[in-house]
C-alpha cells in the first residue's frame, strides 16, 4: 500500500531515508512506513531499554502461563509479596528484635545468646530481604546434632517473622526462614535410676555434700527441671500445706504449679543443714551433683535429667494417675504417654516415694 504525505518536504525526507536503506541492503527496513517506525520507536521507549524482542518473548510466555491474563497475575505476585520500605542487614535486625524483646521484659537475648551471636557471625552482613531458604538450610546444616539444629532454626523464624511484622520483609506469605526444612530428632532417651540407687545417693549427698541436698530432695521428690531448681526458694515451701510452688519454668510450659511434698520428702528436707531461708541450691546444684556422683567410690551413674525423669516414671507406675503426674510436672498427658509409661512397676513406683533415712 502507498503511503501519502500531506506536503512535499515530508514525503522528500522519507524517499531519503528509503534510498538510504535500500543502499544498505535493509529491504525490511525499507518496506517500513513512517507509521511503523513511530511504532517501533514508542515500543522501545515503553520498555525504557530493555530489548523491545525480549520484552515481547517474555510477555510472550506470561501470556501463555496466565492463559492471557498477565495483569491479573501481576497484581496477585505485587498483593503476596508485598513491598519492603526499608532495606536493612541481619545484624541490624537481630539488635532492634533482641532490644525491643528485653525491653518488653523477655529474656530472649540472655537465654539464646549464642544463637543469636551465629545469626549476626554469619548472615550478619546480608541484607534481610535477600538470604534465600537456601542459605538459610546451608547454615543451619552446621549443626550436626538435629536438637541444636531445630532450636537455632525457632530463632530463625522469630527474627524473621519480626522483621516481616515491621516491613523489613514483604508482609504477606512465609518467610524464607519459614521454609527451611526441620531437622527429624530422635526420640529421647529417658534415663532413669532404680529405688535402691535413688536411697544411696540420697544418703551419700547428706553425709559427703550437704549442701547439694535440698536441691537433689526437690528434684528428685517433685520433678523439678534444671532450671527451676536452680530458681526455687525455702520461701516456695509450704510443710503445713505439704507443697512446693513452682513460679520460674521452662517458657512454652505450664510452669507455675503447685507440687505435693510427699512425706519422705519432707523428712529430707527437715535434715538440711543450715537456715532454711533464700535460695534452695548453690550455682549449678544438678550439674555438680552428676559431677560428684561420677567422683564417688563407688561412683554413681547418672542419665541426664534422670531425678526429673525418674519422678514421672515412678509416678507414673505409683498412681497410674498420668493427667495428674502432668500438672505436677509441669507437662502435658501427650507426653507422658509417648516416654513415660510402664518404664517401671507399681511397687517401685510407690517404693521410691517412701525412701526415708535409714
Amino acid at each position: 500500500m502507498r503511503e501519502k504525505f500531506a506536503d512535499e518536504g515530508e514525503a522528500m525526507t522519507e524517499a531519503r531515508t528509503k534510498a538510504a536503506q535500500l543502499r544498505a541492503g535493509r529491504l525490511e527496513g525499507a518496506a517500513m512506513t513512517s507509521a511503523d517506525r513511530e511504532e517501533l520507536q514508542a515500543a522501545r521507549k515503553l520498555t525504557d531499554g530493555f530489548p523491545v524482542l525480549a520484552a515481547l518473548d517474555e510477555w510472550a510466555k506470561a501470556r501463555k502461563l496466565t492463559a492471557g491474563k498477565v495483569i491479573a497475575a501481576a497484581e496477585s505476585w505485587a498483593a503476596k509479596n508485598g513491598k519492603v520500605e526499608v532495606r536493612v542487614k541481619v545484624e541490624t535486625v537481630v539488635k532492634e528484635f533482641l532490644k525491643l524483646k528485653t525491653a518488653a521484659g523477655k529474656n530472649v537475648a540472655s537465654d539464646h545468646k549464642h544463637s543469636f551471636a551465629l545469626i549476626v557471625s554469619d548472615l550478619g552482613q546480608f541484607n534481610v530481604d535477600a538470604v534465600t531458604s537456601r542459605q538459610l538450610d546451608a547454615w543451619l546444616a552446621k549443626s550436626e546434632n538435629p536438637v541444636t539444629r531445630n532450636t537455632r532454626r525457632k530463632r530463625l523464624v522469630s527474627v524473621w517473622r519480626w522483621a516481616q511484622r515491621k516491613s523489613y520483609l514483604p508482609r504477606d506469605g512465609r518467610t524464607e526462614a519459614e521454609m527451611t526444612e526441620r531437622a527429624h530428632e530422635p526420640a529421647p532417651i529417658i534415663g532413669i535410676i532404680d529405688v535402691a540407687t535413688w536411697h544411696k545417693v540420697l544418703a551419700y549427698f547428706e553425709e559427703r555434700h550437704p549442701d547439694y541436698l535440698a536441691a537433689l530432695v526437690i528434684a528428685g521428690f517433685c520433678g523439678l527441671r534444671r532450671g527451676e531448681v536452680q530458681e526455687q526458694t525455702w520461701e516456695d515451701i509450704s510443710t503445713e500445706r505439704r507443697v512446693l510452688r513452682v513460679t520460674h519454668g521452662k517458657r512454652g510450659t505450664p510452669a507455675r504449679r503447685m507440687v505435693p511434698l510427699c512425706d519422705a520428702a519432707l523428712v529430707w528436707l527437715a535434715r538440711c543443714k543450715g537456715e532454711h531461708t533464700g535460695p534452695i541450691s548453690p550455682a549449678f546444684a544438678l550439674d555438680r551433683i552428676r559431677l560428684y556422683s561420677r567422683r564417688a567410690d563407688p561412683a554413681f551413674e547418672l542419665p541426664e535429667n534422670c531425678f526429673r525423669h525418674s519422678y514421672i516414671s515412678h509416678a507414673v507406675a505409683a498412681t497410674g494417675d498420668i493427667p495428674r503426674v502432668s500438672l505436677d510436672a509441669g507437662n502435658s498427658p501427650k507426653e507422658i504417654n509417648r516416654h513415660y509409661r510402664e518404664l517401671v512397676s507399681e511397687e517401685d513406683g510407690k517404693a521410691w516415694f517412701a525412701v526415708t533415712p535409714e
